[in-house]
């Protein structure tokens, strides 16, 4: 990055800042009073929040130390989203008062919807009732951390996450989007493109009993229980938190019934004067019906040209033309989307031991040890053909005939289960100037995944499942017999990170901290089939390492007004497809590795700046942000190479304006809004990235006055591409190829998604001091808006040009996915 784009960023940022602030001067001209400035936002008596709690989220020895929440004015604590006056990346807080009052089913994505720059798809089935994906500044899911007090978290193929699978809100005091990869100290397995870091619900230094019965739309239903313990005095002072929801609806689309139960205890036990032992564990169990294959609704009819993207003069027999929107799983137990065919149980758990000591005035260390296991059992319709066995020869390269019965249904089973530990340790020395903290990180992984076909009718294997049509020969291939089997693997990982950062306060409104990361990262695959095109056997393995320098910067030239700086290089490690090469003996198990040890961890390089400031009425935050992705991994396209083999082929540019504005005209009214501008673009096509929003905005208020409380947001997504597809080149001469990114004969791009908003109300009065009740309308003005589509190959117009056909309309069994309608919930709470 040049030294006048580095300027030039600054100096946009800072000026718009200035031009802001200039702008609402009026209303907070005055200086904040020193009294109103919090340490941070909470007290360790306010158990509406975690700050400032050993053993809670946001406490001094936080490995995240940019998420210690330190606000300067009322305004910004009665935000539902802010941003620290410490801070040294963009950043957006979301309260526990804010979490309180969303809706009830909402999962973490859902959390941080307002926040600027993020945009959440799959909400179908209606919010908390389907598994999201959130997308930060145009990072997919799997290129960002998510952590669970400063516990990363992720499946184990590759870093992506589900988002009704471990952490209802129930179990979240607080979350912090930081929009950037963070200190030195900020762990994951993809410290990369930013992190949503998740605090654990607070443990109450007073006895308490809550509970809460939601009913909603679709024969919703949720109950909750919590029991706070208080501080126990002959226990030197421990307290502990049990909590438990249930949750069942049908959903909003139809046959698609999902159900959870989750249990979360915490506790936090003083051991002498100086040291902290904090226990959490939970537990959670989640089914619902939807296709493992199909991923959205049909409207069979093909749109011509490269307009906006709509589901309009649907066919008859498409599943919109035959269910409208909110067709979710058909009821016809002779097809493969017939809902009992197609259900997915999902059971969890997450755990961990800390121990915080403090051996001086000075040094501090803090110990965890943690675990956690996912299961995936999904049942699922399939769209092949039951295949009962095999007669006769074949080719040379497939030397058996299929027999096959289109009367049967095919289906699969297909599971996905790993366990992880890990250790994080660190210690923290102050001294005069500053702050030193070193530490470093080790974790273990074992998964264990497979798909076996069989037919629903019969209950028996289908034999579908064949060797590399493409191979020349079948040594070392899985014979007839394994032909169930699409794939049968073991993987495992070992990491380790290891950090330090130094904190240089050379005057006290000044911190300067410097940092390096290193990563060591061993990934392997024991496979006996393989989840690659050729289904082989497999064992190989492969290391990738890299050191990571960080730099940031905070000045407050008023206690209530600061600036940030970044410097940070992020790293995302080749996910485990990096092994879906043939590894059938010693030679080509030593090729796969060599593949796989050439394909570069993806990095990034990332300049930020901003400003963050808290007046009386007013609280601003700006910043603005360039961020290089380099060794962008990708699939061969080389002839030559194996199939699907990942290689590097370039870089991706993200750049973009973000911001956030409170104010409270009167006491117990705050208005917020926020809005950003996110360019992400391949480096490659030098086109907007697919399912990243070239901008977003949020905006709404919030009231409170002796126990009444209301609320309204609404979220607005800008116009996106739902895929990478410029056009498919769909046949050379005749013969198929694959489907490979091409531009469009007239330079204009398929598959764009519209602009769309949503909205929540929300609506509650305390009666006393035992009693409250409550609503919430979630998508206020009923939008049923395409947010998602996944495109498929076949029914689409082409034309050809010279030897070369392409794309030039939507196909007829192009998947539509669309906001829920709108839906209601009523509560009770009761607690003493």
């Amino acid at each position: 990055m040049s030294k006048h784009s580095i300027q030039t960023l600054l100096a946009t940022s800072t000026a718009l800042a200035v031009c802001l602030i200039a702008n609402v001067g009026y209303a907070v001209a005055a200086e904040v009073p020193a009294a109103e400035v919090p340490a941070a936002a909470g007290t360790a008596d306010d158990q509406s929040t975690s700050a400032n709690q050993a053993g809670q989220a946001n406490d001094r020895q936080s490995l995240t130390t940019s998420d210690i929440i330190v606000t300067g004015s009322r305004t910004a604590e009665a935000a539902p989203l802010t941003a620290s006056l410490t801070t040294t990346q963009p950043q957006a807080a979301i309260s526990r008062e804010f979490i309180d009052n969303a809706n009830a089913a909402s999962d973490f994505n859902e959390l941080i919807a307002l926040t600027p720059g993020v945009s959440i798809s799959g909400t179908g089935n209606g919010q908390g009732f389907s598994e999201t994906k959130a997308v930060i500044r145009g990072f997919q899911d799997g290129e960002y951390n998510v952590t669970y007090d400063s516990i990363p978290f992720a499946d184990t193929n590759n870093p992506t996450h589900h988002s009704t699978s471990f952490f209802p809100s129930t179990t979240i005091e607080t979350v912090v989007v930081d929009r950037g990869p963070g200190n030195a100290s900020q762990l994951g397995q993809a410290t990369y493109g930013g992190n949503i870091n998740m605090y654990s619900r607070a443990v109450s230094d007073k006895q308490g009993v809550m509970g809460e019965a939601l009913l909603g739309n679709w024969n919703s239903f949720i109950g909750r229980a919590e029991i706070q313990t208080g501080k126990i005095d002959k226990w030197n002072g421990a307290k502990f938190v049990l909590a438990g929801q249930y949750l069942k609806s049908n959903g909003a689309l139809t046959n698609s019934p999902v159900m959870s139960k989750n249990l979360f205890f915490k506790g936090v036990i003083p051991i002498g004067d100086s040291n902290k032992l904090t226990v959490m564990s939970t537990w959670n169990r989640n089914y619902y019906y939807q296709s493992d294959v199909l991923k959205g609704s049909t409207c069979g009819y093909a749109q011509s040209g490269y307009a906006t993207l709509k589901a309009v003069n649907c066919s008859a027999g498409s599943n919109i033309g035959m269910y409208g929107l909110n067709y979710g799983m058909g009821g016809d137990p002779t097809k493969q989307d017939y809902w009992k065919y197609n259900r997915t149980d999902k059971t969890t758990d997450f755990s961990y031991l800390r121990l915080q000591s403090d051996l001086s005035e000075h040094l501090s260390l803090d110990n965890r040890v943690y675990m956690y296991g996912y299961t995936n059992n999904t049942m699922s319709g399939n769209t092949s053909t039951v295949v009962t066995g095999f007669s006769g020869a074949g080719t040379a390269t497939s030397p058996y005939k299929a027999v096959t019965d289109a009367s049967q249904i095919p289906g699969y089973n297909k599971m996905n289960k790993y366990r992880v530990i890990g250790y994080i340790g660190q210690a923290d020395y102050t001294f005069g100037f500053g702050k030193a903290k070193v530490g470093g990180w080790y974790e273990h992984a074992n998964t264990w995944r497979h798909t076996w076909d069989f037919s629903w009718t019969t209950g028996l294997p289908s034999y579908d499942q064949k060797f590399y049509s493409g191979a020349t020969s079948t040594l070392g291939y899985p014979s007839t017999a394994l032909a169930n089997i699409k794939y049968e693997q073991n993987s495992s990982w070992d990491q380790f990170q290891l950090f330090g950062e130094l904190e240089l306060r050379p005057v006290s409104n000044l911190a300067i901290t410097p940092g390096v990361k290193y990563v060591n990262f061993k990934r392997g695959v024991n496979a006996l089939v393989n989840a690659d095109s050729y289904r082989s056997p497999a064992n190989t393995s492969a290391t990738w390492t890299k050191a990571l320098p960080f730099g940031t910067i905070n000045w407050q030239p008023k206690t209530n007004w600061s600036f940030y700086g970044q410097y940070a290089q992020g790293m995302y490690v080749p996910d485990l497809s990096s092994f879906y090469t043939p590894s059938y003996d010693a030679a080509t198990a030593a090729q796969s590795s060599s593949v796989a040890a050439t394909v570069k961890p993806q990095t990034s390089t990332n300049y930020q700046v901003g400003t963050v400031w808290h007046g009386r009425k007013v609280s601003i935050d700006l910043d603005g942000y360039i961020i290089n992705v380099n060794n962008k991994i990708a699939s061969a396209t080389d002839t030559t190479a194996f199939s699907g083999t990942l290689v590097n082929i370039g870089t991706v540019h993200y750049k973009g304006v973000e911001g956030q504005i409170a104010y409270m005209p009167i006491e117990g009214l705050t208005v917020f809004g926020n809005g950003s501008y996110n360019y992400a673009h391949s480096g490659t096509t030098n086109a907007q990235v697919a399912k990243a929003p070239f901008s977003t905005a949020a905006a709404g208020f919030i009231y409170k006055h002796k126990g009444l409380r209301v609320s309204f947001s609404q979220k607005f997504t800008g116009p996106q591409f739902a895929t990478e597809l410029f056009s498919v080149k769909t046949s050379v001469n005749g013969v198929p190829t694959a489907v490979t990114q091409y531009s469009t004969l007239d330079g204009v791009r398929l598959y764009r998604i519209s602009p769309y908003s949503t909205g929540e109300f929300a609506i509650s009065q305390e009666i006393g001091t035992h009693f409250r009740i409550g609503a919430t309308v979630s998508n206020v003005f009923n939008s049923r808006a395409i947010t998602a589509v996944s495109n498929a190959s076949g029914g689409a117009s082409t034309t050809t040009q010279g030897a070369t056909t392409y794309q030039t309309s939507y196909g007829t069994a192009d998947q539509f996915s669309f906001l829920p309608p709108r839906s209601f919930m009523v509560d009770v709470r009761v607690k003493y």
